[in-house]
């Protein structure tokens, strides 16, 4: 491979020892794999990285094809791997830092010997000495035979030139995660099984523990429109061994953006870091620079990829695909909740421990924040009158409008379990009765449970609940199975219009529904239902709508006969494809059979 170097540029940056060499490629797996050496190089150095179909030098690589450029030196070190990539210092008093895992870090706290990424299935690191980008062509004018170059910038000044003398065979394939830690997986390891996503909390995502121990089985390199550039990479944790009932997968909320947040561009403290966090859902496409403003953008990335992740897990792992569960807590709970109105076609069913449903400016009454707050961390300080937009300009706040975006009859939302504290600080309870109410409305299931709790509230809650939004609970609902939605429930509480003073300071929407269909067949549709719980008063009394349903599809504005305890009616399929039946009541704990025909009339 050729090495070659600027003097000049190296003498401009005061070191004639700033260099780039020995760069090589090599292609597999839809990528191409670039590494080089560095010498000399400092902190402040950024790199860029070209393509062509032609010889590229120092003289013509400015009209090459740009891949991806602010790379940081040293990039073949996995910063995953560093502590000091999620620490920031908290008193130089005291000598103490925080590490974004729920865990403190001593100051004499060491970081592992820096090592390099793997980037080969349960290979071994590659040097840790120079640069590593991963390209992913993306058409077909990407691929052929094609030369490579890097090029560098330190402190604003020409630092270093390497090229490719001869160039790459480079096809299209699906890209594939690779394996970095633990026993081979083999493809197909975990078939026919669900598949259970967990989302962390705010300051998780960690790729080490405060020792320093690294995290995560699994690490993929996105293309472009996976990022604010290509080749970041991303570690997540596959569970397959442990459980056999199961594939459960644990995705990290971090990304790299290789410099620290001004002061001016956040407010929470915990964003001063390298590997910032962007609660499940996007960041400004210019984190890597400035967030300044005084325009504001945010685009959805990380949901792009975990939508990108799951589906490459339920391909090599050949998990059940109409089996897919999505559960998180707070930052996390908030993300199940949008993926799930986002993305209603990819999940069965949701578990959300105090989420954020809408991103507002309503504060938290008990002294908090408001939610819109929170998504500033990767976008920001947008503000109402200064707001943030989307690529193709939608309000961002409307975007993450939970409200809105459940409200689609037409739809069948994934089953959502959750629970609020009306006291929580993080998660102001305004937001969160207009969600319930739209949901409702809209017939979708959502069963929820609040007390007056803060944001640990969850601990509070009494067993059935706790039980209900176990996985086990989550597993009755599938893509390729109908289920019942219970709406204008009388047994349902009063959560108020959002004021913490209005309302039923415990409270319950849609407790305790269990069911078993009996028949989906093309004529016929017979379901067993039942509403109970430790608190319930009877009798009570819902409207139930059939969702999902397989096989029994009447077409819009069709009537079909309704019998239950022997007594027959009429109902007819709304205009959004409902078929929802009114007012069914429940005199006890006891099964209400409901039978429902298609083509026939009284």
């Amino acid at each position: 491979m050729k090495k070659i170097l600027s003097l000049a540029a190296a003498a401009a940056v005061g070191s004639l020892s700033a260099e780039i060499s020995d760069l090589t490629a090599e292609y597999r797996a839809g990528q191409v794999f670039l590494q080089w050496k560095e010498t000399g190089l400092s902190l402040e150095a950024r790199l860029t990285v070209w393509s062509s179909p032609k010889p590229i030098t120092e003289q013509n690589f400015n009209q090459a094809e740009k891949l991806a450029d602010r790379l940081n030196s040293d990039s073949a070190v996995d910063w995953w791997r560093d502590v000091s990539s999620f620490v920031v210092q908290r008193s130089q008093k005291q000598k103490s830092e925080e590490i974004f895992a729920g865990q403190t870090a001593e100051h004499k706290t060491r970081s592992p010997r820096q090592q390099g990424f793997v980037i080969e299935d349960c290979g071994k690191p590659i040097s840790a000495s120079g640069g590593l980008h991963v390209h992913t062509p993306m058409n077909r004018k990407e691929t052929g035979k094609r030369y490579y170059a890097v090029s560098c910038q330190d402190h604003g000044k020409p630092a270093g030139f390497a090229a490719l003398e001869k160039p790459v065979d480079v096809s299209m394939a699906p890209i594939q995660a690779i394996q970095i830690a633990g026993k081979k997986i083999p493809r197909g390891s975990g078939k026919g099984r669900p598949l259970v996503i967990h989302l962390h909390g705010r300051g998780g995502g960690v790729g080490v523990d405060s020792r320093g121990r690294a995290v995560g089985t699994h690490l993929f390199f996105t293309d472009r429109t996976l990022g604010w550039r290509e080749g970041l990479p991303v570690k997540f944790t596959v569970f397959i061994q442990s459980r056999p009932d199961r594939v459960s997968v644990i995705f990290n909320d971090r990304v790299w953006i290789g410099r620290n947040l001004s002061k001016a561009e956040y407010s929470d403290s915990r964003d001063a870091v390298k590997a910032v966090s962007t609660f499940w859902m996007g960041y400004n496409p210019k984190i890597a620079e400035s967030m300044l403003g005084p325009e504001f953008s945010c685009d959805n990335y990380t949901e792009r990829l975990l939508i990108y992740l799951i589906r490459w897990v339920k391909e090599y792992f050949q998990t059940d695909p109409a089996a897919v569960y999505i559960t998180g807590g707070s930052m996390g709970g908030t993300g199940a909740v949008q993926l799930a109105t986002h993305f209603p076609q990819e999940f069965a069913a949701v578990n959300a421990v105090v989420p954020i449903y809408s991103y507002t400016w309503k504060p938290s009454q008990v002294g908090g924040y408001t939610s819109a707050w929170r998504i500033q961390c990767s976008v920001g300080k947008f503000t109402r009158k200064n707001p943030a937009k989307m690529p193709d300009g939608t309000d961002l706040l409307d975007y993450l409008n939970g409200a809105k975006n459940i409200a689609h009859p037409e739809t069948d939302m994934p089953a959502i379990f959750a629970c609020n504290g009306r006291q929580d600080k993080s998660m102001p309870w305004a937001n969160n009765p207009p969600f319930f109410k739209a949901a409702d409305r809209a017939r979708q299931f959502l069963s929820v449970y609040w007390n007056n709790g803060a944001h640990g509230m969850a601990g509070a809650m009494p067993a059935d609940r706790k039980k209900e939004q176990e996985l086990n609970s989550l597993f009755r609902f599938r893509l390729d199975a109908s289920y019942p939605v219970f709406s204008n429930c009388s047994d349902n509480r009063n959560y108020g219009s959002g004021d913490i003073a209005d309302g039923d300071l415990i409270g319950w929407i849609n407790r305790g529904i269990k069911w078993k269909t009996l028949k989906d067949e093309p004529g016929c549709y017979r379901i067993a239902l039942q509403i109970s719980h430790p608190e319930i008063k009877y009798p009570v009394t819902a409207d139930v709508t059939i969702r999902r349903r397989q096989k029994f599809l009447p077409k819009l504005g069709e009537t079909v006969l309704v019998k239950i305890n022997g007594k027959v009616s009429e109902v007819k399929i709304d205009n959004n494809g409902l078929l929802t039946i009114p007012k069914v009541q429940f005199a006890s704990a006891d099964n209400v059979e409901i039978g429902i025909t298609a083509g026939e009339t009284r």
